[in-house]
């Protein structure tokens, strides 16, 4: 389930077989979502369910339409609540963001997206919908014994295979990480002491070392490394393998072919590419609107989130930029210029508090 963790890799063939090996392996953490909800006027019709209500057969049904569809941002702050504060999540340390109101925003730009279509399967799957350290933990671990790396990687991360075939990455004796390999079909192995799913060997056609290209099925890219060839599935995301010239092989949505970067908008959905597929981020589920020329700052007021524009605030604005800070148990903080407060006891968290990593439920 991240790096910012993506699903696509590269041609670099060293980087190229670590961001395969591994990227679901960690495949939380690429971690942004998408801004808030505006309640509808009286007598509207209620908006699209968001991805909080879809489950993972709903998540890759949009993603085989390269359909993203923004969350409320009060679930955003949910998942950024546990992701912030929860200990011992099955997730490596160096890709959970310590400062709740940077999560939020990470979360929100990138789940309004394009690239929302390979969003972290973890935060989709499992933060979304998760209303504890508990579910979450439990949901990240996919089945696999939470002692599982009792005794392992106690001074480097490690890899291991469990009984069932799931690879895990160990580091300080705890799970950093868990790639369900049965789950795509695949076995898992371990190389380099890194744990990676698997296809067996290599066949004749594809070459030891050579840069990532796709299985015949167009579902997979593959890569054959040390004999064993490495897999990653993108049928897993709801999406294909699609080798789109110099940028190598990359998981897309099974939709029209496009070219470029520029976006445009059809009334509330922002339509752009994504590893040369179009994708359609609808920024109106959202209480959004499209923004033509999305990018950091693209509104002065700091309102822009992925491809969308949030509504103004109904009151006074705020500082994007200023520091969130705590209230007793409530975490005070500017989300795309409209104030924001969230209470750490709707989860079970005891205060809120301000470290030197930033504000946080405790």
């Amino acid at each position: 389930m991240g790096d910012r963790v993506r699903v696509g890799v590269g041609s670099t063939k060293r980087g190229a077989s670590r961001r395969l090996v591994t990227c679901c392996a960690a495949v939380l953490v690429a971690i942004p979502l998408a801004a808030s909800a505006t309640p509808p006027p009286a007598g509207t019709a209620p908006t699209p369910p968001t991805a909080t209500s879809a489950g993972p057969s709903a998540l890759l049904d949009r993603a085989r339409q390269g359909r993203v569809v923004p969350p409320a941002l009060e679930d955003v702050e949910q998942v950024c609540a546990l992701l912030t504060s929860c200990p011992d999540l099955p997730i490596p340390a160096s890709m959970v963001p310590t400062d709740f109101a940077s999560c939020v925003k990470s979360i929100s730009s990138q789940l309004a997206s394009p690239g929302g279509v390979a969003f972290s399967l973890l935060v989709r799957e499992c933060g979304l919908r998760a209303n504890s350290c508990s579910e979450l933990r439990t949901c990240g671990l996919r089945g696999a014994n939470a002692t599982a790396c009792a005794g392992r990687g106690r001074d480097n991360p490690a890899g291991y295979c469990d009984i069932d075939g799931r690879a895990l990455s160990c580091f300080h004796e705890r799970i950093a990480g868990v790639r369900d390999c049965p789950r795509g079909g695949e076995q898992c192995s371990v190389r380099e002491g890194q744990a990676a799913c698997s296809l067996g060997a290599c066949p004749p056609e594809i070459a030891e070392g050579g840069a990532p290209v796709c299985s015949a099925s167009g579902t997979r890219i593959v890569m054959c490394e040390h004999g064993v060839l490495n897999s990653l599935d993108c049928a897993a995301f709801g999406l294909i393998c699609a080798t789109n010239g110099p940028a190598g092989s990359r998981c897309a949505p099974p939709t029209a072919p496009c070219i470029g970067t520029s976006t445009r908008c059809e009334g509330d959905v922002s339509v752009s590419c994504y590893n040369g597929h179009e994708v359609r981020v609808e920024c109106g589920a959202a209480g959004m609107t499209c923004a033509p020329s999305a990018a950091p700052g693209a509104t002065p007021d700091g309102r822009t989130v992925g491809s969308c524009v949030a509504a103004a605030p109904a009151g006074a604005a705020c500082d994007p930029n200023a520091p969130p800070r705590c209230e007793g148990a409530t975490l005070r903080y500017c989300s795309a210029g409209q104030p924001r407060s969230f209470l750490c006891k709707t989860l079970g968290f005891n205060r809120c508090a301000t470290t030197a990593s930033g504000a946080r439920c405790l």
